[in-house]
């Protein structure tokens, strides 16, 4: 019995084990032309891979074509230049052209409009004015005849020339607001304005509304230019207080002197003179004493005297001329 036991126990069947079973499953797998999941999914992979290099392969131009693309890009270029140049030389014709016409047949001065004038009459005025009808208005020199007008008729303290289109010129004339007086060694007047600018001269007669200017002398004085004097220091002096005066509006002055530096001196209505000092701290004295002015005339309105602001701190009347 027990020899028939092995006996039957060797007849049976083995049980193959994992690795038969895979190799098995293998070569099966083999035969329908199929692998194990792993390497099915890396081939797989692979095979992806080469069809998108095969891809990116036909989208990339052949260099024939890439050549032709560039040319075409340069040639299109090139176009757009020869355009532009074209276009550019056209504006630049039509500019030319207007340019041309504007100072030729176009814009010729028809009208000449003065205003503000009072001293000078316009016939005065148009026969100094180097400006002419008929010339074109942009060739017209503005700035000469500006320094033209105001040196040969040196009443015009400013001369404003613009141009109105199509064909106008126009002139606005301000005269001299204020005028000062000198009296020369011959005993006649020199006028000047406020910047020194000779108006007349050998006036014989002090003319009103204007500023005397005393102790001081002139070396060369003509019309419609600078007056210059012996003293330098005394014209910057001068300049100074003439440049106050104007600036506070001082319609009673009537008279200015300096010595020296440390000397000035303003005339209110020819009666009361204003000792300054020197021209620091000028706008205070000057309303110092026209505040001391206006209670001294309080009690007596035609008072005469010297009043001293000098130190700018204490005041003092000196009664009498």
């Amino acid at each position: 019995m027990k020899k028939e036991n092995k006996n039957q126990r060797s007849r049976q069947p083995r049980t193959p084990d994992n690795t038969e079973q895979k190799r098995d499953s293998q070569y099966s797998l083999n035969e329908y032309g199929l692998e194990p999941p792993k390497i099915y999914k890396r081939e797989q992979n692979r095979i992806s891979h080469q069809d998108k290099e095969r891809r990116l392969k036909r989208k990339q131009p052949k260099p024939i074509q890439q050549e032709r693309k560039i040319q075409n890009k340069k040639r299109r270029i090139k176009n757009s230049i020869i355009r532009f140049i074209k276009y550019a030389a056209l504006v630049v014709g039509i500019i030319g052209v207007i340019v041309i016409l504007s100072l030729t047949v176009l814009f010729k001065i028809q009208t000449v409009e003065i205003s503000g004038n009072k001293i000078y009459t316009k016939q005065q005025i148009s026969a100094v004015l180097p400006i002419e009808k008929e010339k074109n208005l942009f060739l017209a020199d503005t700035s000469s005849a500006k320094e033209k007008l105001e040196e040969n008729l040196p009443y015009i303290y400013n001369a404003q020339i613009k141009r109105k289109l199509p064909s106008t010129i126009i002139v606005n004339i301000e005269e001299t607001p204020q005028v000062y007086a000198l009296k020369t060694q011959d005993k006649t007047y020199t006028l000047f304005d406020d910047e020194f600018k000779v108006l007349e001269t050998a006036v014989q007669k002090k003319p009103k509304k204007t500023i005397l200017i005393k102790k001081a002398a002139i070396k060369e004085a003509i019309p419609g230019r600078e007056a210059q004097f012996t003293n330098e220091k005394i014209k910057n002096n001068l300049k100074t207080l003439i440049d106050e005066q104007k600036r506070l509006k001082l319609d009673k002055i009537t008279e200015l002197y300096s010595v020296d530096i440390n000397n000035n001196y303003m005339v209110y209505d020819s009666r009361i003179t204003i000792k300054l000092g020197t021209c620091e701290g000028l706008e205070n004295k000057i309303y110092s004493a026209l505040a001391a002015i206006e209670k001294l005339e309080a009690q007596n309105p035609q008072a005469q005297g010297v009043l001293n602001v000098s130190t700018g701190k204490q005041i003092y009347f000196t009664e009498g001329q």
